[in-house]
């Protein structure tokens, strides 16, 4: 819709409602409160607000429209590679480097003080490794994966990992340790930055060597006893995206961070390989328009669609309150709505 016709609507509605609201207060004052409703004069004033409204947001939009024909397309395949390589984290990285250190020194910790109840030697996983992290809000994470019945309740195991990792205080630069929602975070003093590991404790179920599923500690607060949860972080590190795929995530990880957009990393991973699936076949060439299709497959099925986690099929990553779902789509909305009008607002999200 050009912004001519649009503003030249909402002018004509504006208009129209001020114009009666206007009408009723002044027949209702003055010398004209005692007298009978005029409903001829209230529609005159109607139709006259509607006329100007629609008029005045008629020329606006013509003169926005004119505007915006003059502008010249940019090239938004350079210029959007060019934002996602200043905010990807490149492996390269000195301090992503520094802190690797940090994480093989802690992954050997783990392995000689564990070892024997072990099912994998500690591994990296998450979007250091995919491939997608940012460069500005990174972190390490690493599974600890134990075999059956190493621990007489998921708690315990919880515990007794904190209980050791707490004796490295001060050590190697570890500054805070401290129990997380389902890990324990170490905070590290890194070259005159605190960065941070998150090691995620879980015990397998049974003890098939292929067979990596387990559960793990889930803490809820001060006041609320912990609970489990079914995982597999072998599953999880063997969800493959595409590297265009990636991009896109980086990019949204990006947007959703600066706009405060209330959706997850890991369901924005889910919804780019769902949006892939159903445009099989008619994916478009370019990089801008691989993004709005990704965000119009969110906007069209958030809602309503159902996704479950590889991990565990319990855990429905689309269970989200409604009105962040409604955020989510008017936010992807407003996007599509810009660069149907002028592809060259894409940008905006990267700003």
């Amino acid at each position: 819709m050009t912004k001519a016709k649009k503003y030249a609507i909402n002018g004509a509605i504006g208009g129209g409602i001020l114009a009666a609201i206007i009408n009723v207060i002044d027949q209702n004052s003055g010398s004209k409160k005692d007298k009978p409703f005029d409903w001829k004069e209230f529609f005159l004033w109607l139709i006259g607000g509607v006329t100007i409204g629609g008029g005045i947001g008629l020329a606006t939009g013509a003169i926005t429209d004119h505007v915006n024909s003059l502008e010249e397309p940019l090239d938004l395949e350079y210029l959007l590679h060019a934002h996602l390589n200043s905010i990807r984290l490149d492996k390269k990285d000195h301090q992503y480097n520094a802190l690797r250190k940090k994480s093989d020194w802690l992954i050997e910790v783990l392995r000689n003080e564990f070892k024997d109840d072990l099912k994998l030697t500690p591994y990296r996983f998450g979007s250091t490794e995919q491939g997608t992290a940012l460069k500005e809000t990174f972190d390490i994470d690493i599974c600890l994966s134990f075999k059956p019945k190493t621990f007489t309740s998921i708690t315990a195991m919880m515990d007794e990992v904190f209980t050791f990792l707490k004796t490295f205080n001060g050590i190697n630069g570890i500054r805070h340790i401290r129990k997380q929602k389902k890990s324990v975070g170490l905070l590290f003093h890194v070259n005159g930055e605190e960065m941070k590991i998150d090691i995620l404790p879980y015990q397998c179920s049974k003890e098939y060597k292929n067979d990596h599923s387990g559960y793990m500690c889930v803490n809820k607060g001060m006041f609320e006893a912990p609970s489990r949860a079914k995982t597999d972080v072998q599953l999880l590190s063997n969800i493959r995206l595409s590297e265009t795929q990636k991009k896109i995530l980086v990019i949204l990880k990006d947007w959703k961070q600066k706009a405060y957009i209330p959706i997850s990393s890991h369901l924005l991973q889910y919804l780019i390989l769902e949006a892939y699936k159903e445009n099989e076949g008619h994916i478009p060439s370019g990089f801008a328009e691989k993004i709005i299709m990704t965000m119009c497959f969110i906007e069209e099925n958030l809602v309503s669609i159902r996704l479950h986690g590889v991990e565990n099929t319990n855990n429905v990553l689309t269970d989200i309150p409604l009105s962040k779902k409604e955020d989510i789509v008017l936010a992807c909305g407003n996007v599509i709505d810009d660069f149907e009008y002028q592809p060259n607002s894409i940008l905006q999200i990267i700003r």
